[in-house]
């Protein structure tokens, strides 16, 4: 069982947390090219059960961008957003466009999740020096509840640290926000912070 992390811990993965907010801004809006601002994430540390609460209510559908981590300090990236905030965020990012195939609005979150997720663990391997590399992103719509739980058992996650991260993007003045989590493997967040000499 991992220890509960100081404010001294906590504030240094807050920082790692802006630095990857400000590298997918910056590479959303080349994507698009539309201005993509990011606000300062909020970074806690939650167990499984609050990690439901953070998002809605266990039936409530999302969007869900899976990203498997490997390396030094494996587990999973997941990047979740409400299906009504997803369609909104799609129109954004395809110019206006309303009308979406299944493979179209797969192919949309697969990008946004890739770049989300290799953001942040690119801040975290350039500050640390770890070694660590994703998997190609899987999406998956369904219940709040369903998405969670897969997340949380293939990540063969038992302690009850998970680094939770809220995601407010502003595309030409329009709010979207979502929910980004990394959910280590037992041991990972330890390697990260005693990399960091913390």
């Amino acid at each position: 069982m991992e220890n509960f992390l100081s404010d001294f811990q906590i504030d240094a993965l807050k920082e790692i947390g802006n630095i990857g907010s400000g590298n997918a801004a910056t590479a959303l809006s080349q994507m698009i090219n539309k201005k993509v601002d990011m606000a300062v994430p909020q970074l806690d540390i939650l167990g499984f059960n609050d990690m439901i609460k953070r998002v809605g209510n266990e039936d409530d559908f999302v969007v869900a961008v899976l990203l498997k981590v490997f390396g030094d300090a494996p587990g999973n990236i997941l990047f979740l957003i409400k299906q009504e905030e997803a369609e909104r965020f799609s129109e954004l990012m395809m110019f206006g466009m309303t009308e979406f195939n299944e493979e179209l609005f797969i192919s949309i979150f697969q990008e946004i999740g890739n770049i989300l997720g290799n953001s942040y663990l690119n801040a975290v391997t350039q500050i640390s020096g770890l070694n660590m590399v994703t998997s190609v992103p899987a999406v998956a719509i369904d219940m709040l509840a369903a998405v969670m739980t897969s997340t949380f058992m293939e990540a063969e996650q038992y302690s009850d640290e998970i680094l939770a991260i809220d995601t407010r993007f502003y595309i030409e003045d329009n709010e979207i926000a979502g929910n980004f989590f990394y959910v280590p493997k037992p041991g990972a967040l330890n390697t990260i912070l005693n990399k960091l000499g913390l």
